[in-house]
């Protein structure tokens, strides 16, 4: 598996910078289409854990190009799954090869039968006698499934059994899908229309969710921020962060209108003076960088930096940097800045919508945003996400 989530994110990359139109993975059920019942094994026990493990594996790979074909800006994916053994490629007489290597004809007598008494060994200390000559006979080669006598092949393609498909046939399925064509055989998009989607009704009874939210937040005078349970540290991170600008200032416009310097300063009088607020962040294990960005607070666990094996680590400008982005709480002047330059583009953003596009095509306008007048840390967090994460779902 750590392999194949190695392969899959190279690809992945690898497609995303070349720009790589389509991708198409011809795939396999592991067992030619039969069950856990298959009968075609290597001599292991039945359901047999080799063809399992080979299923297990082929499995993986469809359900990451099920995600890969759901990521945006990256290669239309397909996968077409043959669930049947593939033949054929010849038909022929000739030398009979296992693992690429003739199989040479044995020349043992009958006086050299073996007792079966006390004890049986698998690898024998004699070497037994060769003729010299090769196995040869009839035979039909499968491609990568390898060569089949008659007998093999008639009983694998028998009705009830694995059966057959010829290469032919899928070769025209991947082309006529390359093609823009609809066959029907795409397991991504079979995968696809078969996984439940969001829902009206969820999408309806979200407000509901959240407004319920609210009002038990006004009971108890308590802000439901995070709780890292969730993930990544980042959100955490930023939910807090808003919420602290939002804690001295009510809208959106009323922290742009306030300098860098100010907004830490008042920051930084919250996390003293709210002893409750501070430890609070500090007990789901994301730290607080002060304003001089020299001193942290922190509790017993932190989510940032990980434990990878190491628990002493160098502590210098660039990994300070790297660690406040991902998950401490930064009051720092410069992270101050990059607030409000976020919230200058989302209301930017929204403000290039005009009030004459009534149009369905946009949601994140000036009335999802109540004309900046609030400030919903989800809803800030979430746009964060979009664009600075890239972290867009692509299909509804």
């Amino acid at each position: 598996i750590p392999q194949l989530i190695r392969h899959i994110q190279i690809l992945y990359s690898s497609m995303s910078e070349v720009g790589t139109h389509i991708y198409i993975k011809i795939g396999t059920s592991g067992t030619g289409g039969m069950g856990l019942n298959i009968p075609y094994t290597h001599s292991e026990e039945k359901p047999s854990r080799v063809l399992l493990s080979k299923s297990s594996i082929a499995g993986a790979h469809t359900l990451l190009l099920f995600l890969m074909g759901r990521t945006p800006d990256t290669a239309i994916t397909k996968e077409i799954k043959p669930t049947a053994a593939i033949a054929w490629k010849r038909i022929e007489y000739g030398e009979i090869k296992r693992r690429g290597k003739p199989i040479e004809i044995s020349d043992i007598q009958l006086t050299e039968a073996v007792p079966l008494k006390d004890k049986f060994f698998i690898c024998s200390d004699k070497t037994y006698r060769t003729s010299g000559k090769k196995l040869t006979s009839v035979f039909i080669d499968t491609g990568e499934n390898g060569i089949f006598s008659r007998g093999e092949f008639e009983t694998i393609t028998a009705q009830k059994q694995m059966e057959f498909i010829t290469p032919e046939e899928i070769a025209d399925v991947v082309i006529f899908e390359v093609k823009g064509g609809n066959t029907g055989h795409d397991i991504v998009s079979a995968l696809d229309h078969a996984s439940m989607e969001p829902t009206y009704r969820a999408g309806y009874m979200q407000h509901m969710a959240v407004q319920k939210l609210d009002e038990l937040e006004k009971k108890h005078g308590k802000s439901s921020v995070a709780f890292e349970l969730l993930g990544p540290p980042r959100l955490s991170k930023l939910l807090y962060e808003i919420h602290l600008l939002r804690l001295f200032n009510k809208t959106m416009r009323d922290i742009l209108n306030k300098s860098p310097e100010e907004l830490s300063k008042k920051c930084f009088e919250i996390i003293t003076n709210d002893a409750d607020l501070r430890n609070e962040i500090l007990a789901i294990g994301i730290p607080v960088l002060l304003p001089n960005g020299a001193s942290l607070l922190r509790g017993n666990t932190i989510k940032i930096p990980a434990f990878r094996g190491e628990n002493i680590l160098d502590v210098n400008q660039k990994n300070i940097n790297n660690w406040a982005n991902e998950g401490w709480v930064d009051l720092r002047v410069s992270n101050m800045k990059k607030w409000q330059s976020r919230l200058t583009e989302l209301i930017e953003e929204a403000e290039t919508i005009t009030a004459i596009n009534t149009s369905s095509m946009h949601v994140r306008t000036k009335d999802y945003w109540n004309n900046f007048e609030e400030i919903s840390i989800g809803k800030v967090c979430s746009w964060l996400f979009i664009h600075e994460e890239q972290g867009k779902r692509m299909k509804a």
